[in-house]
């Protein structure tokens, strides 16, 4: 089924020895990485990804496709697997592979432990979704935008645009997280400012705040389930992909498409470093590839592949986008939760 061509000895050892440096990434032949995969022992993913939806059915795909390599999906938040990554480098005893997340990579560049590699499957993801030195590949895409609940706001009562939020009928009667990070309001003024200017956007936010936004406490999946059980008719920063899910329940949900909609994605890497550098290479390979998109797909998440369609195209194309990179991230995220916090935490 697979090559014999390549010397596996040679390979392995080749690997070992660069210790997961960047020329490992020119070793492009899957049949080579999957050979010498097979003598490395089970590959350690560090993830954010959900485990039943999506992360699980990826790995035993994997499992399959590439019989005698096995894969441990250890899931934790975006900075518990930055922190696990960075304390077992200076231990000495590196354990993980592969890692994803939103900015996980921004905070493992600083640590400088990341290795490069351009999966050669990732053809189909679109270039501003790629980093172009391999440190980074998006493997599912997050759009956030308002949404409402039907029940409780007619067709016609929709706002459209940014101003529509200004009208005195919605005083008090929207909400978004709390939480620090693009999830929360924090992110809602991100997308203001990178939109307007920050002037502008500033000046605009404090006619906002005249709204009375309601915080709420925990993330912005908690948001999109108080406004299904109409607890307020809008919320002002959820991901859209979570009120096709709660359609699926039953749930009176819908997003809208406010533009400019803020778009991230989670992105996945190689450790540099870690002891399984070709099982690394060969598994993000697997998951570019239109087969592991398809599998993201399936577990009702956004696959960043062009070749690979959402389950409801509609939250994927068709609307402008304010999309942030880890790098942009990691550079402005801060002074977006500070004017956050500014605006609407006194």
């Amino acid at each position: 089924m697979f090559s014999r061509q390549w010397n596996v000895l040679t390979l392995a050892v080749l690997l070992a020895a660069s210790g997961a440096r960047a020329q490992s990434s020119s070793i492009v032949d899957i049949d080579a990485l999957y050979a010498a995969a097979k003598s490395e022992g089970p590959i350690e993913w560090y993830s954010v990804i959900l485990a039943e939806e999506a992360a699980l059915p990826l790995a035993r795909a994997f499992e399959a496709k590439y019989p005698g390599v096995t894969i441990n999906h250890r899931r934790g938040n975006t900075m518990l697997n930055a922190r696990k990554i960075i304390d077992e480098a200076k231990s000495g005893a590196p354990r993980g592979d592969i890692f994803d997340g939103s900015t996980t990579v921004t905070v493992l560049m600083e640590a400088g432990l990341v290795d490069a590699y351009s999966p050669p499957a990732a053809a189909a993801i679109p270039e501003k979704y790629r980093d172009p030195q391999g440190r980074w590949t998006s493997v599912l895409l997050e759009f956030l935008a308002p949404a409402y609940n039907a029940d409780l706001v007619a067709p016609t009562e929709v706002p459209k645009t940014r101003d529509d939020l200004l009208d005195p009928k919605w005083r008090g009667k929207m909400a978004w997280s709390a939480t620090p990070g693009f999830t929360g309001g924090a992110g809602f003024v991100a997308n203001t400012l990178m939109d307007m200017g920050r002037d502008a956007g500033m000046a605009w936010l404090a006619r906002l705040k005249q709204q009375d936004i309601m915080p709420r406490n925990g993330d912005g999946h908690s948001v999109i389930e108080d406004l299904s059980a109409g607890k307020f008719p809008l919320a002002l920063q959820i991901f859209n992909h979570h009120t096709f899910l709660e359609r699926s329940k039953g749930n009176p949900v819908q997003w809208i498409r406010m533009e400019p909609v803020l778009g991230f994605s989670n992105n996945m890497g190689v450790v540099k470093g870690g002891p399984h550098p070709a099982g690394a290479r060969l598994f993000v390979n697997f998951v570019v590839s239109p087969e592991g998109q398809a599998i993201i797909r399936d577990g009702r998440h956004i696959p960043a592949s062009s070749a690979v369609e959402a389950l409801e195209p509609s939250l994927k194309t068709g609307f402008r986008v304010n999309y942030v990179s880890p790098v942009v991230a990691a550079e402005k995220m801060a002074g977006w939760q500070a004017a956050y916090d500014s605006l609407f935490k006194n």
